[in-house]
């Protein structure tokens, strides 16, 4: 059974969620709006990715709404750091977002966001859950849904004026670069052709209806990116962006057609802000399984690196209490709060134009000169002890420095370094392991193998 948390709410449809469960968390959250805000009258964002099943769960927050009598404005189809931004740019005292991310066709879910524009803090995500209505009788009747054309054209552009101002824009127009785009049919498709135009790029489009039918299974990885690797190759494209469903995340393909690993999306952005805030005391902020390549660039401009546990709220809060100036997660989640305090694509995608525009180099090019590391990122199946685990990892793994802020974590003199953590939603221990050579990663990972077959 799914479970509202932090990241949100996800579930199969008609199984771990529905029009009923939907409505219930509306009511739920319209409750909380209200008593945040006991003296006006509240008004909340809405937006959604392209999934299907979307305007069912809309129709079940504005019939949610409506008993408890608070008023919502509907985005359309937009990417989750666009409701963020909107949220508090336009002063609304709450959103939602109707998306389950990279999460394959069937699950939906949703998102909620307050009014600073940020998601819901674990505060804020426990007073939902008390809020749930237990004893009423709750339906969702005479089910609609909002057309399926509707122009969200004036929310798109807020988003994209904010990247704008933030970037030399003649600069990358000046470079004239051609553009392969994957927005697998979602919420990413007219945004970020707009953003790109107004960069002045030639852009090559593939999937880029927003009709909810993915191409390929959702999580922007390598195994899954493999027509837009054609379509660089195919169009002679500088480079390639890669967009999961609600446009959070980015990968990347260079000019060769070669995917790159999700890990270097923020590994450039991060270069890209520090080189242009050279004579500045900085700041970066990434999660414990981010690789090393952020954090030596960030160390190779001065910077001074935190870690945090993994989860985008716990690298927007250490953010704004550090006044970080850059930071994000290593899965393609780009966070620049002189922009949006959110992982957002479609900055990820304007800083590295931007970045290889200044430098006059391909990317191909700029990514030869950063670290060399080899990452591998695992799971294994454990319905065992914990614990016990961590303590017979520690003894397996004595001579390394441990650190235990979320999970294991232990790092090595050589600059391999190993991140274990448990699955919040399946019975398995997710595995992180990055080195300077591939000999390395197998013999500790030989090593965790051997530690777990002894349980």
């Amino acid at each position: 059974m799914s479970k509202l948390n932090v990241s949100g709410y996800r579930g199969i449809w008609g199984q771990d969620l529905n029009e009923k469960i939907a409505f219930e968390y509306g009511l739920a959250f319209a409750r909380l709006i209200k008593s945040q805000q006991p003296t006006k009258k509240c008004k909340i964002l809405i937006g959604r990715d392209a999934r299907k099943t979307g305007p069912q769960i809309l129709e079940a927050f504005r019939q949610a709404f409506a008993k408890e009598k608070i008023d919502f404005e509907y985005a359309g189809i937009i990417p989750t750091p666009s409701i963020l931004l909107l949220v508090k740019k336009l002063s609304f005292d709450g959103g939602v977002m109707i998306t389950a991310s990279h999460n394959p066709p069937e699950y939906n879910g949703m998102k909620f966001i307050n009014n600073a524009g940020l998601f819901a803090t674990q505060d804020e995500i426990e007073k939902i859950i008390n809020l749930l209505p237990l004893q009423e009788k709750n339906q969702v009747v005479n089910l609609e849904v909002l057309p399926k054309e509707f122009e969200n054209e004036k929310y798109r552009k807020i988003h994209i004026d904010e990247i704008l101002e933030n970037v030399d824009i003649e600069k990358i127009k000046s470079k004239k670069f051609k553009i392969a785009h994957d927005p697998i049919n979602s919420a990413g498709s007219v945004i970020t052709m707009e953003l790109l135009q107004n960069l002045g790029c030639e852009v090559f489009q593939i999937n880029e209806n927003q009709n909810g039918d993915f191409a390929h299974i959702p999580e922007p990885i390598a195994q899954n990116l493999g027509q837009l690797s054609e379509a660089v190759i195919k169009n002679k494209t500088d480079i390639g962006f890669a967009q999961d469903p609600d446009a959070d995340r980015l990968v990347m393909v260079n000019e060769k057609g070669e995917i790159l690993n999700e890990e270097y999306t923020l590994a450039l952005a991060i270069k890209n802000i520090l080189q242009k805030n050279s004579k500045e005391k900085n700041a970066v902020v990434i999660n414990m399984s981010t690789s090393n390549i952020s954090a030596d660039i960030a160390k190779e401009n001065n910077a001074e690196i935190f870690r945090t546990k993994i989860g985008e709220a716990n690298v927007v809060n250490k953010m704004k209490e550090i006044n970080a100036i850059i930071g994000g997660e290593g899965s393609g989640g780009v966070i620049y709060p002189k922009i949006n305090t959110a992982r957002d694509s479609l900055v990820g995608i304007a800083l590295t134009l931007e970045l290889m525009a200044n430098l006059n180099k391909s990317i191909s090019e700029i990514i030869n000169e950063f670290p060399k590391y080899f990452i591998k990122k695992d799971k294994i199946a454990f319905t065992g002890e914990l614990n016990l685990i961590y303590e017979k990892m520690k003894k397996t793994f004595e001579n390394a420095e441990i650190n235990t802020l979320d999970g294991l974590r232990f790092d090595w003199n050589d600059s391999s370094w190993l991140h274990i953590r448990p699955s919040n939603t399946e019975p398995i221990i997710r595995i992180f392991c990055e080195a300077k050579s591939q000999k390395r990663i197998d013999t500790i990972l030989e090593q965790i193998k051997l530690t777990l077959s002894e349980q």
